[in-house]
């Protein structure tokens, strides 16, 4: 094992041994990182450690890996460190103003919506769910069941604590049984706070296939979705476009 990477392996051990807590917070702050970078947090960790030994192997004089990324620096080849990581479609300034278009982000409530958002709680039979528009800073409910009060009142909430934000990125329905189980979600700040253990939700697109929102529903406990289910949600997301766009 290299000497540079063995004794960082070495520090790091020390580092989590020495100070009392250390580990529950830096556990807490990677997964609040690592969601804001849309990853998960082994990934994160990947990366960063990834981006570190480069660095410091490409300013080791003595490193034979350290003379070729020097030398593919020279010749402007991309190193890993250089990788741009692809661009999230939260981000994409197309979607922002598909979304803008729609002149529905902080517009006020519509009985019509109202009717469909509880209609798709009836039909799934749920106790949660909601229509919502999404930029790149925070999803906003233009209808929705089920709130806690706090979200009823502001009918808002910051992206990065949302599991739309990874319909929107992905373009795809999301199913979620158990989000305690998923990999990529048990960190969630929703399902830690106990608010979402299972999801479900659609995509709405406009007629460029940009994703201006969702139809989601969600509960506390975890749920079997069934392919009757997911269809049901499809279908009710057709007429919740059709009175977006129609």
């Amino acid at each position: 094992m290299n000497q540079l990477v063995r004794d960082n392996c070495i520090t790091i051990g020390k580092m989590t041994d020495v100070v009392p807590g250390f580990d529950d917070r830096l556990n807490e702050i990677l997964a609040q990182q690592a969601e804001k970078a849309g990853e998960s947090p082994e990934a994160y960790v990947r990366r960063a450690v990834v981006k570190r030994l480069v660095l410091e192997l490409t300013e080791d004089d003595g490193s034979e890996l350290g003379r070729l990324l020097r030398h593919l620096e020279d010749v402007r080849i991309e190193t890993p460190s250089e990788t741009e990581q692809p661009e999230r479609a939260l981000n994409d300034p197309a979607r922002l103003e598909a979304v803008a278009k729609t002149g529905l982000m902080d517009s006020p409530r519509e009985d019509s919506y109202d009717l469909l958002v509880r209609m798709v709680a009836d039909s799934l039979m749920v106790p949660n769910a909601a229509v919502s528009l999404i930029d790149q800073t925070r999803q906003f409910f233009k209808s929705a069941v089920g709130l806690p009060p706090e979200l009823e009142e502001a009918r808002e909430v910051d992206v990065h604590q949302t599991m739309c934000q990874y319909v929107v990125d992905d373009g795809r329905p999301l199913i979620v049984e158990d989000a305690r189980l998923n990999e990529t979600l048990k960190n969630h700040p929703a399902v830690l706070g106990g608010l979402a253990i299972s999801y479900m939700g659609v995509p709405l697109k406009d007629d460029e296939g940009l994703t201006v929102g969702t139809l989601c529903v969600w509960d506390q406990q975890p749920r079997a979705w069934t392919i009757g289910h997911q269809q049901i949600l499809q279908d009710l997301a057709w007429i919740v476009r059709e009175r977006i766009f129609g």
